[in-house]
């Protein structure tokens, strides 16, 4: 069994994963491939229109600034 993306053998592979419908890759090679795909659980970041694409950076910053906990009460003493 052969990689998909790199063409070398997946057998005795410790990083070997099932990918499009069954088929055998490199955990690397999978991963360089939605990256230079630009995809995110899915989501294929090219194929979105540009009102799309800052919608979802708007949404993103949100989420990032609502996790992070600051403190906006002053402690006197």
């Amino acid at each position: 069994m052969r990689c998909v993306y790199c063409d070398a053998s997946v057998v005795g592979s410790r990083d070997a994963v099932t990918v499009e419908g069954g088929a055998p890759a490199h955990a690397n090679c999978y991963k360089y491939k939605l990256v230079s795909q630009r995809v995110f659980r899915d989501i294929k970041l090219t194929d979105l229109t540009d009102s799309e694409l800052n919608e979802l950076h708007e949404l993103v910053k949100s989420e990032v600034n609502s996790r992070s906990v600051v403190c906006d009460e002053i402690e006197l003493f």
